[in-house]
């Protein structure tokens, strides 16, 4: 009994100290495809997205987003990446663009 109960404990103190991972939506609005690097604190991955399509990386934290020869970006929780234009934007960066007279 003493030992499940030290079990729960540690699941429990895990699940309280870990950092939430989230999905982040990646949106290639282009005809063309695209290569880019997804770059967090506890991965490197390389992703190649085609025209028209979409793609979901699960984040821990903050993950930057780099695609050659268009932008760099950096994303969290439940932020939309998306290519448009040959330009690299997040949800918030659109926002911000918005909202400016």
């Amino acid at each position: 009994m003493k030992a499940l109960v030290v079990s729960l404990l540690a699941i429990a103190a895990t699940a309280v100290t870990a950092a939430p991972s989230r999905a982040i939506d990646v949106r290639n609005e282009d005809e063309r495809s695209y290569t880019f690097t997804v770059t967090s604190p506890t991965m490197t991955r390389d992703i190649t997205l085609h025209g028209l399509s979409l793609s979901i990386v699960v984040c821990v934290g903050e993950c930057e987003f780099y695609v050659p020869g268009v932008g760099r970006t950096k994303a969290r929780g439940n932020d939309t990446v998306a290519i448009r234009n040959g330009r690299l934007r997040t949800d918030h960066q659109e926002a911000a663009v918005q909202r400016k007279p």
